[in-house]
């Protein structure tokens, strides 16, 4: 473990990627990372917390940090690579969540490795880029700020620190104190909440990339299964989805700005309802950086924690069906938008099988790749599945979650 500082730190050897095991993070099915392989190994930087009530900060008031694998070939290539993990709905939530390794910091692992999403033109990854991989310890994508500790309203002596703007922040900071300011291409991505972190904070780091990387000429964003939908729960009651992402909103006091993770652009467009801009269908008509999604029509764990079914009978087998329909309606700006690529699977997956998947007879990173360097683009850069779940049941990886291939019925 090391403390954060300006001098750039020696390579490391890429011969085996490590990561922190379950145990280390916590059994958790949001608990996601992205990219074709995991690359290198390095030690924990912990961040200071030398700024008093600005100071980066997990749940539990400990350091924030992340793990930095530089290039072993001076390469100028860069990948910021987010932790997903769900959210914690409210304080009682949280402050649960502030005793495990999504919310403490204090019993992360010493070594982690990394995933570049710096893809070479035949669909693979460049394994030798600049890669900080940052774990999730706020609960709220790396956007929420309130200076001063929040209270548990249910015990009062019960604390949580909401920085995980400050969070993000002071890591890009490290990131250009260590070569991004001679970046010539970056990458931001994640996985489930990550993916939606990198939904709402591709444009922020663009922003400074133009200002402080004058080399950088190719931003791009790499959101993998983040594009949640504000859609009702099976039941219609009022446990769901939309109302929990709103009191989050609320709790930790999610803003635009410098203190903020959210865009001005987006709050001005809803005024009366700002918490859609924690919300991806809602926000990413204002995302200014060109991105390639990945994401599932019918996400599996949407289905079980949006829509909250188990498809068992027919008329929860028919709600995943309309899911999957819903999702292509909310997913129609994004194709309005022709500098941005998806990839849409029909595998009932959230940890999904991307290199294996293929659609037009190419594999999901060779679309990314295509679209990457500019060979496709506005409709020929989305790639949607247009089969019922699990490609109608010809799709039989292990990530795709059974469905049944009988009693099917289109809504």
């Amino acid at each position: 473990m090391r403390a954060a500082s300006s001098t750039v730190f020696s390579c490391v050897a890429l011969a085996s990627a490590s990561t922190p095991s379950d145990a280390a993070w916590g059994a958790l099915d949001d608990v996601a990372w992205f990219g074709d392989t995991l690359q290198g190994s390095a030690p924990l930087t912990l961040l200071p917390q030398d700024k008093g009530n600005q100071s980066p900060a997990c749940l539990d008031g400990s350091p924030y940090g992340f793990y930095f694998v530089p290039s072993t070939t001076g390469s100028t290539k860069w990948t910021i690579n987010i932790q997903g993990g769900g959210w914690c709905y409210d304080e009682d939530g949280c402050f649960s969540r502030s005793k495990t390794h999504l919310g403490s910091s204090t019993g992360w692992s010493p070594t982690a490795g990394c995933g570049c999403m710096n893809v070479l033109e035949d669909g693979s990854m460049d394994g030798n880029c600049n890669c900080i991989f940052m774990p999730y310890g706020d609960g709220a994508s790396f956007s929420g700020f309130r200076p001063e500790a929040w209270p548990v309203p249910s015990n009062t002596s019960q604390k949580l620190y909401f920085r995980g703007i400050k969070n993000f922040d002071a890591t890009i900071d490290f990131a250009f104190e260590n070569g991004l300011d001679k970046a010539t291409e970056f990458v931001l991505t994640g996985g489930s909440a990550g993916g939606l972190s990198t939904f709402l904070h591709a444009d922020r780091v663009a922003e400074r990339l133009a200002k402080d990387a004058p080399d950088c000429n190719h931003v791009r964003a790499a959101p993998e299964v983040g594009y949640f939908l504000d859609h009702d729960n099976f039941q219609h009651d009022e446990k769901n989805y939309t109302a929990e992402m709103k009191y989050i909103h609320n709790m930790q006091n999610l803003t635009s700005g410098a203190d903020g993770g959210l865009l001005p652009v987006c709050e001005k467009a809803y005024p009366e309802n700002k918490h859609y801009c924690f919300m991806s269908p809602h926000m990413e008509q204002f995302i200014q950086t060109p991105f390639f999604m990945f994401n599932s029509k019918y996400d599996s764990w949407q289905l079980a924690n949006v829509l909250q079914t188990k498809w068992d009978t027919k008329e929860e087998q028919a709600a995943v069906i309309q899911y999957g329909e819903d999702f292509l309606q909310q997913f129609k700006p994004v194709q309005s938008e022709s500098q941005n690529g998806a990839m849409i699977t029909s595998c009932i997956c959230h940890s999904c099988p991307w290199a294996q998947l293929e659609l037009e007879g190419k594999t999901s990173f060779q679309h990314y790749a295509d679209w990457y360097y500019g060979k496709t683009n506005g409709s020929a850069a989305i790639h949607i599945d247009p089969r019922l779940p699990n490609g109608g049941g010809s799709l039989d990886f292990e990530q795709c979650s059974a469905f049944p291939s009988v009693n099917i019925v289109s809504v």
